[in-house]
């Protein structure tokens, strides 16, 4: 039985909507405020980042209350329970600061550990996707397919960071990037959301990721007849990995995970040279 018979279903996929409204309305109050401070890993965070979960937090504990909640901000809360919250406030916090608007907000329900409910909700555009476990995944409420590609050889790849990559991966990464027809990068989710829609082909990250960056995006990828797992190819929970790679294809997610892993044909070069702006 999958998560789409559940009983409460309505009732949870009701709420996180809420919580995609709320979060707009708080980062609608932004008007060009470009002040932040860097946390102790030296990325930034601003007081929308705190300001979103802080409100989405009590929305979760005033519904309901037996809840577990994992954020990026702040602490855990029952982070032992059957249903636990993940979320990450603003997805993209680097391109927020600077007014680009590819970031989002994303928000998962999980069950005993496994991702069942995630939605991303991108506040500038007004695009959301949501993703439900056995039921296909819908974006601004119309069903969504990834592309069907199954060659990594002319793929379209989304890499989020790439000064931010696990030194294992750095010549994958120039693998994926010299076998892909062009590559984007700093797209964070809104990249795995584009792959959902059948736009990208293979989306990863690689190093400085949490649960709240990747479980939402759990029931997106695989409700769009795509997979997406860890670096190493094991399913995504509520543990923090150390990457994640997603594709259009169960063939093509084994051949990025090869070549991410150094089974492909590695590339002399600087990171980022085939990258089109």
């Amino acid at each position: 039985m999958t998560f789409a018979d559940h009983p409460r279903l309505t009732e949870f996929t009701d709420f996180i909507a809420e919580l995609g409204d709320a979060a707009r309305r708080v980062l609608r109050e932004r008007h060009d405020d470009s002040r932040f401070e860097t946390k102790e890993d030296q990325s930034p965070v601003t007081e929308f980042d705190r300001g979103v979960e802080a409100t989405l937090r009590t929305m979760i504990q005033e519904r309901f209350p037996d809840h577990g909640i994992i954020g990026e901000e702040f602490p855990p809360e029952r982070a032992d329970a059957e249903f636990v919250w993940i979320m990450d406030p603003i997805d993209g916090t680097k391109s927020f600061v600077a007014g680009v608007p590819v970031f989002t907000t994303l928000v998962a329900l999980c069950q005993q550990g496994t991702p069942v409910v995630g939605m991303m909700d991108a506040s500038v555009s007004q695009d959301r996707w949501l993703g439900v476990q056995g039921r296909p995944t819908t974006l601004n409420d119309r069903e969504i397919r990834t592309s069907g590609r199954t060659e990594l050889d002319g793929a379209t790849l989304s890499w989020s960071q790439p000064d931010n990559v696990l030194d294992e991966h750095r010549d994958g990464l120039r693998t994926l990037m010299a076998r892909a027809a062009w590559s984007v990068f700093g797209a964070a989710s809104y990249g795995f959301g584009r792959l959902a829609a059948g736009a990208i082909d293979v989306a990863a990250y690689s190093g400085g990721i949490g649960a709240y960056d990747v479980c939402a995006l759990v029931p997106i990828i695989e409700g769009a007849g795509g997979v997406i797992t860890d670096g190493e190819g094991a399913p995504l929970t509520i543990r923090d990995p150390r990457a994640c790679v997603a594709a259009a294809t169960p063939e093509l997610h084994a051949r990025a995970l090869e070549a991410l892993n150094g089974a492909g044909a590695a590339v002399a070069g600087p990171v980022g040279t085939r990258a089109i702006g």
